[in-house]
């Protein structure tokens, strides 16, 4: 049997981190137009920094999320654990930038230092194509944040014809849709060595082929689901575990009574039930909190998250559990701001959902999303979001000893302290853990 290595960025280097020269870095993004690649080495060579990066970076995240989309809609919303995303959804205003980017690291489209300069150069991107009201006078892009910004776009994304790993990445679910693995599978034995979200992953993809998988595709699909699950339900956490039982709940009611009898046995194997949703109202939490993301994650960040922040909050005070880490992530991304500031008109309703939030559903939070979320780690690097954070985690309250990871644990024990520079130097050891 041939073997599938998924989830590894292969493609080479199209330029060297040394290269800061505009004119080689433009001539190497082979997706773009030559006039295109002549208007950027242009702008940069005239000290036009932030036209020239905003252009680099919205092309990047277009052409990114185009590449994701060709995966299928329906696989991403999985993926992303998005049951609003379906294959009418435009993902180009549905999935967030760091959505698109965290998912191209776990796809093996990005390396974990390509995801970490991308996740830097959207933030300074992000505030300087903000409104004007929110870049004091004196504020400037420099010639090196702008030529950081287009090199890692360029080698990350733009200088590649194709990107391999997606399509590697295809192939392995091509076989768990046509093949039933066996535990001694190389992907099996692979994905016991992975990881974390290699294993969040593969569940992602096995849920995903119940939606449409029929005859000896959902044959197989089911052989691997009561293979793969059960293998490593002990080390799925409380999110991805709802997941599955949103999966179940899902077929049942759209009356697919073969994935639904697979699902049933499923969570009869690991004793699953309590993880299936009473209904379907937590679809339209993760909906209204991912709009809250994609707000804060835009451009005038500040000015549109109110309208999204405020219909979450206003949603209801009983988040169904398995919408929890989503909506937390989201009021947190409002919360602390991002390293310019943050907008005051969301704040009331970001504290709203926040103080109705009881310690035992913190401690769910806090062992089950938090070492993970891309959203929140790398706020905790800068001073505002930082400092916010701090003053946020005293005013919560919740017990410590209930936390299981270590890392997690020494990180809410210095916010708890109220030492800052402590806490990012933990941040930072549990960030380079989540992004691999």
């Amino acid at each position: 049997m041939t073997e599938v290595v998924p989830w590894t960025a292969t493609s080479p280097a199209v330029i060297a981190d040394s290269v800061s020269d505009p004119a080689e870095i433009a001539a190497k993004a082979l997706q773009l137009r030559p006039k295109e690649r002549n208007q950027i080495a242009m702008n940069l060579k005239a000290g036009n920094f932030e036209i020239a990066s905003v252009f680099v970076w919205t092309r990047t995240m277009s052409l990114l999320k185009k590449q994701l989309g060709s995966l299928g809609n329906s696989f991403i919303g999985e993926l992303l654990q998005r049951p609003d995303i379906d294959e009418r959804t435009d993902l180009a205003t549905a999935v967030s930038e760091t959505e698109a980017i965290a998912l191209a690291r776990d796809l093996g489209i990005l390396t974990p230092l390509q995801t970490k300069r991308l996740l830097n150069s959207q933030s300074i991107v992000t505030h300087f194509a903000g409104g004007e009201q929110e870049i004091a006078d004196e504020e400037e892009m420099t010639r090196e944040e702008a030529v950081s910004c287009v090199r890692i776009c360029v080698q990350g994304v733009l200088g590649h014809h194709e990107i391999r790993a997606a399509e590697d990445f295809r192939a392995f679910r091509q076989k768990l849709e046509t093949e039933t693995l066996s535990p001694n599978s190389p992907e099996i034995l692979r994905l016991d060595a992975a990881p974390y979200f290699f294993v969040r992953t593969a569940v992602s993809i096995i849920l995903s082929l119940f939606r449409g998988a029929k005859g000896a595709q959902l044959e197989h699909a089911a052989r691997n689901a009561q293979l793969i699950i059960p293998r490593y339900w002990d080390q799925l956490k409380e999110p991805e575990r709802w997941q599955v039982g949103q999966a179940y709940a899902q077929e049942f009611n759209d009356g697919r009574h073969d994935a639904v009898k697979a699902l049933h046995s499923v969570l009869v194997a690991v004793n699953g039930f309590d993880f299936v949703p009473e209904n379907l109202r937590s679809a339209t939490f993760i909906r209204v909190a991912s709009s809250v993301i994609a707000a804060h994650q835009g451009l005038n960040n500040f000015y549109n998250e109110p309208a999204p922040m405020r219909e979450l909050a206003n949603l209801g005070t009983s988040i169904p559990n398995p919408a929890l880490a989503t909506c937390l992530s989201a009021s947190l991304c409002v919360k602390l701001g991002n390293p310019y500031g943050y907008s005051h008109a969301a704040q009331s309703d970001a504290d709203m959902l926040l103080r109705n939030i009881s310690s035992d559903r913190w401690i769910y939070y806090f062992n089950g999303r938090l070492d993970q979320d891309l959203y929140i780690l790398p706020k905790l690097l800068y001073d505002k979001p930082l400092a916010r954070w701090v003053d946020f985690i005293d005013s919560i309250e919740f017990d410590l000893n209930e936390i299981r990871n270590r890392t997690v644990k020494s990180l809410l024990e210095a916010s708890v302290k109220r030492k800052p520079d402590k806490v990012r130097a933990i941040a930072i050891e549990v960030y380079k853990s989540a992004v691999g």
